[in-house]
């Protein structure tokens, strides 16, 4: 259909100027516009639908229109296409006329003396870059295009939709076609890249890095062939992204994004450009009351698109935006890295249990420069599979698959078979689309202690709580997770949207504050994920463990010693800075201590709160303290135990309890003979309001210590 458009309005050309059927005038070089013109037309592809429907229009076919509207983000085409349909439309014997908004008065009488020559009849008018004059808008729709002839053709070329009020009226209905330009189609980016002799080594590169966006591909392509050592090597691996120089970022921000209105304004595009998607509450996260004229301007930008999780950039502006910024003002990075860090995680952990994988997946996102993110996860969208929670009749079917990959050593029916009647709810399943078939299963277990039939039945589990009594028993309200079975009918290491999830699972176990102390991954002797679970600091913890004739290593992280913050501080130095996380320092080592001894050392610290002793308490080295440096950790502990103090006092009941832990502790009173003088109650009363209130401020802390975030107190090594 297309073809046939352009060859109808190719053979009235044909009759027109009075060539033979089926042959093209040569254009005739007099000028060096000419030259440029045919230079032009040589280099360019693709936009097969759009010229087809002006050729349709210029040959008085199909659904007539008056004006078509087409817009688009800087860089994606717009002038080059105009540039193309101005010579079909010459060559389609049409008087042409040609205005560029940013060298047009953005005044009615100027604009319409620049367009005079419109007023002849059957000419096109091409306007182009007309968002450097959109204030005309109304005027052009209501009192200047009207009073064109009625064969003219009008294309307007803006970054900037049409003013509703065209579609709002009748009249304009069947005239005004809109069109989106939107990136090449693939062919057509390769074509691109092979006219501007891109050999076919680096084209993959470029394509991954420009996608189908004309600018980008245009200036990737300038740069791998007049700079060779500054563009991809041939045969670039798909999976490590290749990036430009910041000659080629700037020119694209440039045209892409151009000036902004202020630095707040930049900031919010940065980190709309550093997430995935962008909504008013994490802007709200970020800037405050700010944050709804700023989501209200982001939604405006050309290069900026509405989905139903939120904002998101064009590829290539998010892109040029995050080299820019990581190049310009490393630490502006990081600081906006920090910040959507936090807001995500939190939303990570609030998410019920059917919203956090996604909500991890979104986390990962801002980690997607990573060396481990790009060797672990795909991101792409579920390729015909889907997960679901498993149900009571579908154990068949895991039974199978189980037996069906035994070669590719997954575990035995036997172990799949106990879980599946001992924790049903730990498995997720994966089916196939087209045909509803089961490809992969996991399991990932919470336990909250030690089970002498499971350890029996499997010799993994007994490994995992030998392990835990020798290096840190479970206190109350703690627990451990377990990710027993992974079971894909495709051999690893294919990444796929199965993957994805699987190791979503994991991840979002990790982060969720459900008083966890270890997690665990089961995973075979050989396992392609090893040097990733390595890197995220669960090193192999036991020799391999033997459980229905499969080897499994056990690869272990104990939250309590090293929390969920200082982890996620080291693995964003890794991925910012591409340093092993080790160089940014070895996990803090806290102490696990049990209840009995956490009271003792709470009643020892009040006591030492006003002496330098607080620096030998083993509180200062707890995550209570948190990673202090220089010294610092006691002065961490005595601003937490003075803040636990102070917040008695919030409570009229424990006013009381508050006046008598301030004068004994806070106020260092001399003796508790002396406090209870001071404080005008009898000794055997002070005794018990301090016995009470030292109970209170223990268990608010261990609380604390446990991950919680009660009455205000919040562990400075906790997130």
């Amino acid at each position: 259909m297309i073809d046939r458009a352009v060859a109808a309005a190719s053979a009235k050309r044909t009759v027109s100027t009075g060539c033979a059927a089926g042959t093209e005038p040569a254009p005739v070089i007099r000028t060096l516009a000419d030259r440029l013109s045919a230079a032009r037309r040589g280099a360019f592809v693709g936009r097969r639908a759009e010229r087809a429907l002006f050729a349709a229009a210029l040959a008085g076919e199909g659904d007539p229109f008056a004006v078509l509207y087409i817009y688009g983000p800087g860089g994606i085409g717009k002038s080059a296409l105009l540039h193309q349909l101005a010579d079909d439309a010459r060559q389609a014997g049409r008087h042409v006329v040609q205005i560029d908004g940013r060298l047009t008065d953005s005044s009615p009488p100027a604009f319409a003396a620049t367009a005079a020559a419109a007023r002849r009849p059957g000419s096109v008018l091409l306007i182009d870059t007309f968002e450097r004059c959109q204030a005309l808008e109304i005027w052009l729709c209501q009192r200047f295009l009207p009073s064109l002839p009625a064969d003219c053709i009008v294309v307007i070329a803006s970054r900037l939709p049409p003013d509703p009020g065209w579609r709002a009226d009748p009249a304009w209905s069947a005239a005004l076609r809109i069109i989106t330009l939107r990136n090449l189609e693939p062919g057509d980016s390769a074509a691109l890249l092979s006219s501007r002799g891109v050999s076919r080594g680096q084209r993959a590169a470029l394509l991954a890095f420009a996608g189908g966006h004309p600018l980008a591909l245009s200036l990737a392509a300038e740069v791998a062939t007049r700079t060779p050592t500054g563009g991809p090597a041939p045969g670039w691996p798909p999976s490590q992204p290749w990036e430009p120089g910041q000659d080629v970022v700037g020119q694209l921000l440039s045209q892409l994004v151009g000036e902004l209105p202020s630095g707040q304004h930049r900031q919010a595009v940065e980190l709309c450009a550093h997430v995935e998607y962008t909504t008013e509450d994490l802007l709200r996260s970020v800037f405050g009351n700010d944050a709804p004229g700023l989501f209200s301007w982001l939604r405006g930008l050309p290069f900026v698109e509405a989905g139903p999780q939120g904002l998101y950039p064009h590829d290539i502006v998010r892109t040029a935006l995050e080299t820019d910024l990581r190049w310009r003002d490393p630490d502006s990075y990081e600081r906006m890295h920090a910040a959507a860090r936090g807001y995500l995680v939190g939303q990570v952990s609030q998410a019920a249990e059917a919203e956090s994988i996604e909500r991890t997946r979104t986390l990962l996102y801002i980690y997607r420069r990573s060396p481990l993110i790009i060797e672990a996860f795909c991101f792409r969208d579920p390729d015909g599979e889907y997960a679901e929670e498993y149900r009571p009749e579908e154990r068949p079917e895991l039974l199978a698959l189980t037996e069906a990959c035994q070669s590719a050593g997954a575990p035995a029916p036997e172990l799949v078979a106990f879980w599946l009647d001992r924790q049903p709810e730990a498995f997720r399943v994966y089916r196939r689309s087209s045909t509803g078939e089961v490809v992969a299963f996991d399991a990932l277990l919470r336990l909250t202690g030690p089970d002498p039939d499971s350890s029996r039945a499997d010799p993994v589990l007994a490994a995992v709580w030998e392990h835990c009594d020798r290096n840190g028993p479970l206190r109350p309200g703690e627990c451990v997770s377990v990710a027993r079975f992974r079971v894909y009918s495709q051999p690893e290491p294919r990444l796929s949207a199965v993957t994805d999830y699987m190791q979503l699972r994991i991840v979002a176990e990790w982060l969720k504050p459900r008083g966890q102390a270890w997690t665990f991954v089961a995973e075979p002797e050989d396992s392609v994920w090893r040097a990733q679970l390595e890197r995220v600091e669960h090193p192999q913890v036991v020799p391999p463990v033997t459980a229905g004739g499969v080897a499994r290593a056990l690869f272990a992280h104990d939250w309590r010693r090293a929390p969920l913050r200082p982890f996620l501080d080291r693995q964003s130095a890794w991925a910012m800075a591409g340093a092993d996380p080790r160089d940014h320092g070895e996990p803090a080592d806290y102490p696990v201590l049990s209840r009995p001894e956490f009271d003792s050392a709470i009643r020892a610290a009040l006591k030492s709160l006003r002496s330098d002793d607080l620096e030998r308490n083993v509180l200062a080295r707890s995550r209570l303290a948190g990673p202090a440096a220089d010294g610092s950790r006691a002065d961490a502990l005595r601003e937490l135990l003075t803040a636990a103090i102070r917040a008695l006092s919030a409570d009229p009941k424990e006013a009381k309890l508050h006046r008598v832990l301030d004068e004994t502790f806070l106020r260092g009173t001399p003796t508790q003979e002396a406090a209870a003088a001071m404080l005008h109650l009898p000794f055997s009363t002070y005794r018990r309001y301090l016995a009470r209130g030292t109970e209170i401020i223990s268990d608010r802390l261990w609380d604390a210590e446990l991950g919680a975030v009660a009455n205000g107190i919040s562990p400075p090594g906790g997130e």
